[in-house]
């Protein structure tokens, strides 16, 4: 953690160069314990209507990193490379945001778009980011994720 921002200029150059994002989530939705762990083997069976399908997707991602440099190394250009593959982009990559209200002690903070929360999700099911995530396990004191659909004036009540 020596070297702050070089990490934070080679992060945001991998995320560029491979026009790719981080983060998770998916058919298996990860759903955060009080604990902090992860279930990472819960399905989502709902049906998506067919306008909620054609909106883009996000996955919104805050992670309490542990051991940076193993992660950024091991872990990060898989999930840069895999996302990638399937179309996302990084909106937001932040080891610092400025907290505006209440509290944010998060290490990084991330929000993805896909074409679709279905790329999402099937970017997050990627068997190669599926064979990295027992080093984001290890990394990281929590990880938690979200996947939502745009918002859409339309679609509300």
């Amino acid at each position: 953690m020596t070297n702050e921002p070089n990490s934070d200029r080679v992060l945001r150059r991998t995320l560029l160069k491979a026009g790719a994002v981080i983060g998770g989530a998916l058919g298996m939705l990860p759903s955060a314990t009080a604990s902090g762990s992860e279930n990472e083997t819960q399905t989502d069976e709902t049906t998506t209507s067919e306008p909620a399908q054609s909106q883009k997707g996000y996955v919104i991602a805050v992670d309490g990193i542990t051991d940076r440099d193993r992660y950024m190394n091991e872990y990060f250009p898989v999930a840069a490379e895999t996302t990638a593959a399937h179309d996302g982009e990084a909106l937001v990559i932040s080891f610092d945001p400025t907290v505006l209200a209440g509290e944010w002690g998060h290490d990084l903070t991330i929000v993805l778009e896909f074409p679709s929360v279905q790329a999402a999700r099937e970017w997050y099911a990627d068997d190669a980011l599926q064979e990295v995530r027992p080093i984001r396990r290890e990394t990281t004191a929590y990880s938690n994720k979200i996947v939502t659909s745009q918002y859409s004036p339309e679609g509300r009540a």
